[in-house]
């Protein structure tokens, strides 16, 4: 139809969700029609480290519109048909995804701290790296590591720097096997001791 308050294009009627198509591309919605639209492609990771405080790296969020899309890019789906946002205090800020059931949600609380059981969805940087937070045994997951060549370029992504202009490698037991920073001063570090243990001092990246 020629409808002067509703979108042109292909609608939904909120009441009813029947299918429209508006044929006036002067007309205006009066927000009781949804539009229709073609999907953008969006690149998107998601951070599959179940840890407290897992987030994306400053920078690599996505906003509370390009979420569902991000979402739906990695696996992510809306439960019951309906996009979850809330200022919830146990989960990461931005976008993320429950466990569970993949369910696309968007954390409005700058000051969250996820508790282990969300996935943070991320944009991917030149290389795609994250900053683990630093517990005990806290390390990558299988097939997230960086080689010992990648990791200066990937530590400084989220924020590392060398110490005294070095790349520190060793074989240390007590830290976590890979790339990781030392959060005292942010140091680039990369562990080739396999059965290395994060003590919690270390972040892997």
């Amino acid at each position: 139809g020629d409808w002067d308050r509703t979108p042109s294009g292909c609608f939904l009627q909120k009441s009813d969700k029947a299918i429209h198509f508006g044929r006036n591309p002067d007309s205006v919605n009066n927000g009781q029609f949804e539009p229709v639209c073609i999907a953008q492609e969006v690149e998107a990771i998601i951070i599959p480290n179940l840890h407290e405080g897992t987030k994306c790296t400053p920078g690599y969020d996505f906003t509370i519109e390009e979420c569902i899309l991000a979402g739906a890019a990695v696996g992510g789906k809306l439960r019951r048909r309906k996009y979850l946002v809330g200022d919830w205090e146990h989960t990461p800020s931005g976008c993320f995804l429950q466990f569970n059931d993949k369910a696309i949600h968007f954390g409005t609380n700058p000051n969250s701290r996820n508790n282990g059981y969300f996935l943070p969805v991320c944009k991917p940087g030149p290389i795609e790296a994250t900053l683990l937070p630093g517990g005990h045994g806290v390390k990558c997951a299988e097939d997230h590591d960086f080689s010992k060549e990648e990791c200066v370029t990937a530590g400084k992504i989220v924020g590392g720097t060398l110490r005294d202009g070095k790349f520190m490698v060793g074989e240390w037991s007590n830290a976590p096997y890979g790339c990781f920073i030392d959060p005292s001063d942010n140091a680039i570090h990369y562990g080739r001791e396999m059965d290395g243990i994060n003590i919690g001092a270390f972040q892997p990246v």
